[in-house]
C-alpha cells in the first residue's frame, strides 16, 4: 500500500535539480508538465567508483522514468556557423548538436543499465535516484535529442515556415554529413543511432509542439514507439516537417481511434514509399474534432491535479505513515504511477467521474460519500478499478466532545474505510486485480471546516483465499462500507473526439 497527504513531515524530500542554463530549464518545464515532477529529473549524474562523492559525471539533461519506460534526453543548442556555405555548416552543427547527443545517450543507456544504483540527482552524488527502474524483462528505453540553433536557417534554407528537420529515414549514422550520399539533403534526419535503440531527433520548436499535444507519458512513449517502428520501416521515404508527421498521426487517430503514421495498406501498396503532405498539421488543427477534444479535455485536469497534490508530498518530504507502513518516495510512487500512467483521454473520463462525484456529494451532504470509478475504454489497466471516497469531519462529535482523538482519529477512521472500500471492490468483482482508493475531506460548505487532507492506497491480491475474504468481509461490516444509498459505481465510455453539431447534422 501506499499513502501520501497534507501533513508534518516525516520522510526526507527529494532534490530535483533545475537546469543548468536557460534551454535546460525550458527542458526541465517541459517535462515537469508531460512527465510531473515525481517522474522526471534533470541534469543527473553518476559515479561509477564512488570513492570521491564530489566526483559526479552528468549522465543526461533529462531523465524520465514511469511504468516500463525510460526516456533519455540530451538537450544541445549550437549556434549555426554564420558566413558558412551550408555544405560547410551543416555537418559541422550535425557533428556538435546530433552526434555529440547521440553519443550521450547511448553512454547513459549504459550506465543506466550495469550502474542503476550509482546514480544520483545531484552532482556531489549525495542523492540517490528515488524511483526503481522497471525490470530489465519488460523495460523500454527511449532516447530523445532536442538540437536547436538552426531553426531560422531551416526557415530560409527551405522556404518553410515550420522550420523543422526534414525526416528522411534512408540517411543513416554518418550518412548524415555525407553530400556524396545518394538521397542526401542538408537539414535531413533519418536513423542517428542505426546499430543501437532508435534516437528520435527534434528541435526546440518541436518537442514542445509533441508534448503540447501528447501530454501525459503514456501518449507520448506511444508515439515513440510508433515513430520508430514506422521510420525503420522503409516505408517512408521523407516528411516535410515534424509538425506534418504529427499532424498524420492525430488525424487517423481522430478518425480510427488508433492513432498511426499510416492507414492499414493493401497488399498491392506495401512497397511504396509514403511522403507526407504540407498541411497536414494545420488542418488537423483546424477540424472540428480537435476543437471538441480540447474542450472536453478540461475536465481532465482534474485528474492532474490530485497527482501533483500527491506528488508535491513525495517530493516534499511531506507524506505520512498510513495504516503502519512509514512512507518512502518509492512506496508512495507505486500508488501514484497507475494515476500517472492513464493518458490524457483516460484522464478526462476519470475526471468528469471525480468532477460529479464531488457535486453529488455536496448536494446529498451525507458523512461519506463513495464512488467506484470501473475500466473504462482509455484505460491503461483494464485491471483496475478506482475508488473516491468524500468522508465529512464530524465537527458535531467534536464538539460534543465524542472525538477525543480529533483530526488524527477522524483521519484514521477514513484510513480503515477506504482499505475496507478498495479490499471490497477487489473481491466483488475478481477481474480486477488493483484498487486504488483516494479519500479527501468533504466541502467546507458542508463542515464548515477548512483545510483537509489527502490520503492514497493501492492494493493488490494475487490470490483470494478463504482467510483474505473473510478478513474482506469483516472489514466491510466493521467500517459499514458497500451501502447502496453511499455508493455509486460508474462504467464510462466516452469518445476521444466527441461527435460534433456539425457532424451529427451529417
Amino acid at each position: 500500500m501506499s499513502d501520501t497527504a497534507t501533513a508534518h513531515p516525516q520522510q526526507a524530500g527529494i532534490f530535483r535539480a533545475r537546469g543548468l542554463n536557460s534551454s535546460e530549464r525550458i527542458l526541465a518545464d517541459l517535462g515537469e508538465k508531460a512527465f510531473l515532477n515525481l517522474w522526471s529529473y534533470p541534469n543527473l549524474f553518476y559515479n561509477k567508483k564512488q570513492r570521491d562523492k564530489g566526483d559526479g559525471k552528468e549522465l543526461c539533461d533529462l531523465l524520465a522514468v514511469c511504468g516500463d519506460d525510460i526516456i533519455i534526453f540530451s538537450d544541445k543548442v549550437i549556434q549555426w556557423s554564420e558566413g558558412k556555405e551550408v555544405k560547410v555548416a551543416w555537418p559541422r552543427f550535425y557533428r556538435r548538436a546530433v552526434q555529440a547527443s547521440v553519443d550521450q545517450i547511448n553512454g547513459a543507456a549504459r550506465i543506466i543499465a550495469d550502474f542503476p544504483e550509482k546514480i544520483f540527482t545531484d552532482s556531489a552524488c549525495t542523492q540517490k535516484f528515488p524511483i526503481s527502474l522497471p525490470p530489465v524483462e519488460t523495460r523500454r528505453v527511449h532516447g530523445v535529442i532536442i538540437a536547436s540553433g538552426c531553426h531560422k536557417v531551416i526557415q530560409e534554407q527551405l522556404q518553410d515556415e515550420s522550420g523543422s528537420f526534414l525526416i528522411m529515414p534512408m540517411l543513416k549514422g554518418a550518412q548524415h554529413m555525407d553530400p556524396n550520399t545518394e538521397g542526401y539533403l542538408p537539414f535531413g534526419i533519418g536513423d542517428v543511432n542505426p546499430d543501437g535503440m532508435f534516437i528520435h531527433v527534434f528541435d526546440d520548436v518541436s518537442i514542445k509542439r509533441i508534448l503540447e499535444h501528447l501530454d501525459t507519458v503514456s501518449d507520448f512513449t506511444e508515439y515513440l514507439n510508433k515513430r520508430a517502428t514506422y521510420l525503420r520501416s522503409g516505408m517512408l521515404l521523407i516528411a516535410h516537417g515534424e509538425e506534418e508527421m504529427l499532424g498524420r498521426y492525430l488525424a487517423i487517430g481522430m478518425a480510427t481511434g488508433d492513432p498511426q503514421f499510416e492507414t492499414k495498406r493493401k497488399k498491392k501498396d506495401m512497397k511504396a514509399l509514403s511522403t507526407t503532405i504540407q498541411g497536414e498539421w494545420s488542418a488537423y488543427l483546424w477540424s472540428d474534432g480537435y476543437f471538441a477534444k480540447t474542450l472536453a479535455d478540461e475536465k481532465s485536469k482534474v485528474w492532474d491535479k490530485i497527482i501533483g497534490l500527491f506528488s508535491g508530498n513525495v517530493i516534499a518530504g511531506t507524506s505520512v505513515s498510513i495504516l503502519g507502513d512509514m512512507p518512502s518516495p518509492e512506496l508512495s510512487e507505486r500508488g501514484l504511477r497507475f494515476m500517472a500512467l492513464e493518458n490524457r483521454f483516460s484522464r478526462r473520463v476519470l475526471g468528469e467521474a471525480i468532477l460529479d462525484a464531488l457535486t453529488k456529494a455536496e448536494q446529498l451532504r451525507q458523512d461519506r460519500f463513495t464512488r467506484v470509478m470501473m475500466p473504462n475504454n482509455a484505460s491503461a489497466d483494464d485491471k483496475l478499478a478506482y475508488i473516491l471516497m468524500i468522508v465529512a469531519y464530524p465537527v458535531e462529535l467534536e464538539k460534543a466532545g465524542g472525538l477525543e482523538g480529533g483530526y488524527a482519529q477522524y483521519r484514521l477512521g477514513r484510513l480503515h474505510q477506504l482499505e475496507a472500500y478498495c479490499m471490497n471492490v477487489l473481491q466483488e468483482h475478481r477481474n480486477l486485480k488493483t484498487a486504488v482508493g483516494i479519500a479527501i475531506d468533504a466541502s467546507s460548505l458542508q463542515t464548515g471546516q477548512r483545510g483537509g487532507s489527502e490520503d492514497l492506497i493501492a492494493a493488490e491480491v494475487d490470490e483470494w483465499t478463504d482467510e483474505l475474504i473473510a478478513e474482506t468481509k469483516a472489514k466491510q461490516e466493521k467500517f459499514d462500507v458497500f451501502r447502496k444509498d453511499r455508493l455509486q459505481i460508474t462504467e464510462m465510455r466516452r469518445n476521444e473526439y466527441p461527435v460534433t453539431e456539425a457532424q451529427s447534422a451529417k
